[in-house]
């Protein structure tokens, strides 16, 4: 093989793998929806519908010491984790709000990173995420809850 063909393949090959990682995940279809359970901050009962192949819409009720309620605008398909042998891998953002009781109520803008793992061949989706919270009543700032859920998805 010559030096040139060689360089021909590696850029090819990159080239392939930059392709693949910037696809989409296309694990869901609009109209799906899945139901769940979410632990840590918050801990509770979750939903999701998905809108198109990429972005869905998240809410849940749930309840710590007091009780949370949030719903949030989702974006999937970065791809840029390496991949398992089975299932899919993706990250995903997104922007919401949620309002929680205490003595006053307490509303808050949030911001989300994931990462979701979905089962091969089981309409399963596992998922982990961090929410920076932008409190904009009673204690003014910032916070970030964390959890991991489950979902099943009902066709």
């Amino acid at each position: 093989m010559k030096h040139g063909d060689h360089l021909k393949n590696k850029m090819l090959f990159a080239f392939v793998c930059l392709v693949a990682l910037a696809a989409p995940v296309r694990a869901q279809k609009a109209g799906n929806f899945g139901a769940g359970v979410v632990i840590g901050a918050p801990t509770g009962a979750t939903g999701k519908l998905w809108i198109n192949d990429t972005q869905a819409l998240d809410m849940g009720l749930a309840w710590n010491s007091q009780l949370t309620v949030y719903g949030d605008y989702l974006w999937h398909g970065w791809n840029i984790l390496p991949q398992p042998a089975k299932g899919k891998l993706p990250l995903y953002f997104g922007v919401g709000a949620q309002v929680r009781t205490f003595d006053d109520s307490e509303f808050s803008v949030r911001t989300v990173a994931g990462i979701a793992y979905w089962l091969p061949n089981n309409p399963v989706e596992i998922f982990a995420e961090l929410v920076p919270l932008f409190h904009l009543t009673r204690h003014t700032g910032a916070g970030i809850d964390g959890s991991v859920g489950v979902r099943y998805y009902f066709h």
